[in-house]
Formats: C-alpha cells, sequence, structure tokens
C-alpha cells in the first residue's frame, strides 16, 4: 500500500505538472497532440474534439505534453506551420515552460491553504518526553518534561519551531522551564542520517498535540509563508551539506525514494499529503534550474536565441544539446549510484 500510494502521488504530481504545460499551450493557440502520464505503448487513450490523443502509458517515470512543432524546435530551416511552437512569440514560449511548475506550486500552496483554514494543522508542544542517550540534549542536561522556550533567542510554541532553527544552525542556546526555572543550555546539533536532517536528540509525546486552526487571512499568509520556508530551509542545509561534503546524505533519486519511502508514513493520508507537497516543490524548483534539457534550460536557449534573432550557429545549438544530455546523465548517473551504495 505504501508504494501504491507513493506512486499514485508521483503520477498526480506528473499530470498536473503537464496539465500546467498543456493550458498555456492551448491559451496561446497551439496545438498539442499528445498529452501522456507515463512512457511506452499506451494502455489506454481517447482523442479529444482538439485531436489531442491523452495516453495512460505503463512506464510511470514521468509524463509529456507534445507540441506541434515543439520536436523539430532546435532544427533550422524549417517551415513554421499555424499553431506550432515556432510560431510563438519569446513571452508565449517562457509562460508555458513556466506553466508547469507553476502549477505544481499552485496546487501545493492550495492544500496548504485548505488544511489550515478547514481542518487546522497538527503542532506538537514544544514540552520534552524523551531525551536519547550519547546526544547533544542528553550531553547538555536537558530531562524529559522541561519546555523549551526559545532557541537562539527565538519564541518556541510547538516542537516544529525547533525543528527549523535546528536545521540552520550548528550551535544554538536553550532557553527552558524545569518546573518553576527557566534555565539555559548550549549545544551543538548532529546530523541524522535515518531522518536525513540536524537534530540535538529529543522526542515530543504524540499526547502533546494541539490543532491549529487559521482564519482565511492568516490561512493565506501563512500558506504562502510556509513555501517560501520550505525553499529557504531545504536550500539553506543543502549549502551547508555541500560545504560539509554531506551532500550524497541529502540527494536521492528514484531508488532512494523507494528504499526510504516506509520513512514517509505514506500509509497515512496526512503523510501522503505531505509528500505531495513537498515533491511538487521541488520537483517545480529542479525544473527551473537553468541546465539544457529542463524548462529553465530551455527559457534560456530560447531568451538566449532571441537576443540573436533567432540565428544562433548550429554548432552552439549542438553543444547546448550536448551539455544537456551530459548533466541530466550525470545527475542520474550520480543519484543512482548514491541510492544504491549509500541509501
Amino acid at each position: 500500500m505504501i508504494y501504491l500510494n507513493l506512486l499514485i502521488v508521483i503520477l498526480i504530481i506528473v499530470a498536473i505538472h503537464e496539465y500546467g504545460h498543456y493550458l498555456a499551450a492551448r491559451l496561446f493557440g497551439a496545438t498539442v497532440t499528445d498529452f501522456s502520464i507515463g512512457f511506452g505503448k499506451p494502455i489506454y487513450q481517447y482523442t479529444d474534439k482538439n485531436n489531442t490523443k491523452w495516453k495512460i502509458s505503463p512506464i510511470p517515470l514521468g509524463g509529456y505534453v507534445k507540441i506541434k512543432g515543439l520536436d523539430t524546435v532546435f532544427q533550422k530551416n524549417i517551415n513554421i506551420e499555424e499553431g506550432s511552437f515556432q510560431s510563438l512569440k519569446l513571452h508565449q514560449k517562457i509562460v508555458i515552460l513556466l506553466a508547469g511548475s507553476l502549477f505544481n506550486i499552485i496546487s501545493a500552496w492550495i492544500v496548504i491553504f485548505l488544511f489550515l483554514f478547514l481542518s487546522g494543522i497538527p503542532n506538537f508542544t514544544a514540552k520534552i518526553s524523551e531525551v536519547l542517550e550519547d546526544t547533544p540534549a542528553y550531553n547538555s542536561g536537558l530531562q524529559p518534561n522541561d519546555i523549551i522556550i526559545s532557541i537562539n533567542n527565538k519564541k518556541i510554541n510547538f516542537f516544529n519551531d525547533i525543528i527549523e532553527i535546528v536545521q540552520i544552525n550548528k550551535k544554538i542556546e536553550i532557553n527552558f522551564l524545569r518546573g518553576n526555572n527557566l534555565l539555559t543550555t548550549n549545544l551543538e546539533t548532529i546530523f541524522n542520517k535515518e531522518l536525513n536532517r540536524n537534530t540535538i536528540g529529543i522526542r515530543v509525546s504524540t499526547d502533546n498535540v494541539q490543532f491549529i486552526k487559521y482564519d482565511f487571512y492568516h490561512s493565506l499568509k501563512k500558506s504562502i509563508l510556509d513555501i517560501s520556508n520550505f525553499y529557504y530551509l531545504n536550500l539553506s542545509h543543502l549549502k551547508k551539506s555541500y560545504n560539509e561534503n554531506n551532500l550524497s546524505n541529502d540527494l536521492a533519486g528514484p531508488i532512494g525514494i523507494v528504499k526510504n519511502a516506509r520513512n514517509f508514513n505514506l500509509d497515512t493520508f496526512q503523510g501522503s499529503i505531505n509528500i505531495f507537497i513537498a515533491f511538487s516543490l521541488i520537483i517545480s524548483l529542479f525544473n527551473l534550474f537553468p541546465i539544457p534539457l529542463l524548462d529553465g534550460g530551455h527559457i534560456l536557449y530560447f531568451t538566449i536565441s532571441r537576443i540573436f534573432s533567432n540565428s544562433l550557429p548550429e554548432f552552439v545549438t549542438r553543444i547546448y544539446l550536448a551539455i544537456g544530455i551530459t548533466i541530466i546523465s550525470f545527475i542520474f548517473i550520480f543519484v543512482t549510484f548514491n541510492d544504491i551504495f549509500y541509501k
């Protein structure tokens, strides 16, 4: 069930991404010939009134939207037909390429907003229920039933506040209540390979949980802030991992995701939603990197090509494609090797 849920979540994210490309292309009058979820010979397909073939294919490694003329976009001296990708203006091409990632971000934002506004989100209090032995928290003197008040002079309301601060700080100062006494301790965070994040070695009880429900305005505000914080914390953590030569612990490909699926709580609705949000935001950002063959790389290429009046030398295009294939292949090989031997 866990792996089925993971597959469903990934396919939904892919479908949303490709539907963004599809809608933007249709908006500008481009002809979309194929919309496929998965690769390979279709196991189901139908053709709509716009002659778009909607397909479900057996290899669930992604999907694609095929726009008329897109497969010959890098060729020279071709006839530009009406409704083709080549016939579009630069800003229209950019919007189409951005639309996939934008739809992923919007879908994640909608889910976060609805949870905040309709049901609220569970937040664990900052009361410690367990201190693990031989951890920074244990060695610094923290004990069960201590209540953390602030870290590095930032007020702590819930356990998630602790996690966020611990992710971006190596050294922290904790102010906590023990009975009626306000105490202070200093410690250094450590990286936990199993959790794939920095920790200090404390746990909280699931009994100490509060559901926080927000009104419309605060749901809107917090959902936007949560997305920006997600990107900030993850990029900061990746930068830190790179500086500490620990990047292999934070990168995973398809094999690594499957191997760690049991840690995602995908057997629960909340776990599946959390993975949907996280994967949507990660995939949207990755696709916008200016790497040849990705959406961001295409935007860069078409922009540079337009500066040169769409007359880039053929060898430049060949170099662009070669660099893209090389980078994508290297990333795939690296994460696969990392997944097999280190995850």
